[in-house]
């Protein structure tokens, strides 16, 4: 089967429905797979459920869940076999037709179609599945408004975003035949990307985005970050690059695939080194993301792999930093931006630090010279 075929697979999965609202899991899942695949961590057509992969569908679970959406990944494992793709390989002496979800007593494995399998251990054509597996979800409006408040805007700024893009721009564009539905209804980030550049020129934007102090501007460069979230457009530039790179041997590729998903030895060493969230101190390291002080997109191959480059954070926190709305003074104790609204939603107070070393200085630095907001 072609590519095209499977795309087309992936933009129309089977997902269960509740009030008006698609679940999850299944794009979770597959996203989960696809990014171990190019790390090398799956590197035959054999897929085993286990901690590593489970992991990764968390990661991006708690990114897309709503609700009383629940982290269970043995669901997806199971019920991908309804999409034709994905089979499941029992243990011996096993009767399937009795079997009516997972349990490892009764599912050895998944493996995918052998072509498919093929292409999504291509960098040039695993993007267009990833692409595809957004447009699974539902209407992107209430993810985006809890994407905004998770990143510490108002609920008052996050609507008015949200009334923003699906509303006003999303009109003046349809005055202008540019398109045909609301804007939130586009779910492909190169696509949004497209689209934002026709609504910036349109004269009625720029007349009210002057009035209301660059809101619209700033609505869509928001919703465009969002998108690019969901999709994982930066991680997987960079894992692309990594793989284009001629210098690094195999080993090294992988190696550092791992480190840029937050995977991996890099993500041990932060474990072993802070023994939890580096600032709060909470220990369930499942909900902790392993995270650069110098991003990846600024440092080379031996600070991308030092661990003194390092935070085991909880998500917001993670969020927050690699936003710039918070750092760190070299004595630890965190800078908080006046640009973060509310911060005490997220958790956060002026009274958080973290114990630095002296190696931690330098990146320490750097991030505050070139990402923080400022106060």
């Amino acid at each position: 089967m072609s590519v095209e075929y499977y795309v087309d697979k992936f933009r129309n999965l089977n997902m269960n429905s509740s009030k008006g609202k698609k679940s999850p899991h299944k794009v979770c899942m597959l996203l989960a797979v696809m990014d171990l695949i190019q790390a090398g961590y799956i590197y035959e057509n054999k897929i085993k459920l286990d901690a590593t992969l489970k992991n990764r569908f968390t990661y991006f679970f708690n990114e897309r869940k709503q609700g009383q959406d629940r982290d269970t990944p043995e669901n997806p494992f199971y019920h991908l076999k309804s999409e034709g793709f994905w089979h499941l390989s029992y243990q011996e002496g096993i009767d399937v037709s009795l079997i009516k979800g997972y349990s490892n007593k009764a599912v050895d494995y998944a493996y995918l179609d052998c072509e498919l399998f093929d292409y999504l251990k291509s960098s040039i054509v695993v993007n267009d599945f990833k692409d595809a597996l957004v447009e699974n979800l539902s209407d992107l409006t209430e993810l985006y408004i809890q994407w905004l408040i998770d990143i510490g805007k108002s609920e008052k700024t996050a609507k008015n975003y949200s009334q923003a893009i699906r509303g006003s721009i999303s009109n003046w564009m349809v005055q202008e035949g540019l398109i045909d539905a609301p804007l939130t209804e586009v779910k492909s980030f190169r696509e949004f990307c497209r689209l934002s550049e026709s609504a910036r020129s349109l004269e009625k934007f720029k007349e009210f985005n002057a009035r209301g102090n660059s809101m619209y501007s700033a609505a869509l460069n928001s919703y465009q970050h969002f998108l690019s979230d969901l999709s994982q457009i930066d991680v997987k530039a960079d894992i692309q690059e990594i793989f284009e790179n001629t210098k690094l041997t195999q080993t090294e590729k992988s190696i550092m695939v791992n480190t840029r998903m937050g995977q991996g030895t890099f993500r041990k060493q932060l474990i072993e080194m802070w023994k939890g969230c580096s600032v709060t101190g909470y220990k369930n390291t499942q909900m902790l993301v392993a995270s650069h002080i110098k991003p990846w997109r600024d440092a080379n191959n031996d600070e991308r792999l030092d661990k003194f480059n390092g935070l085991l954070l909880l998500a917001n926190l993670d969020k927050a930093f690699d936003l710039g709305f918070i750092s760190f003074e070299n004595s630890g104790k965190v800078m908080v931006s006046s640009h973060l609204e509310k911060p005490e939603i997220l958790g956060i107070t002026d009274g958080m630090s973290f114990h630095v070393n002296r190696e931690h200085e330098k990146y320490l630095k750097h991030h505050r010279m070139t990402l923080f907001k400022g106060r």
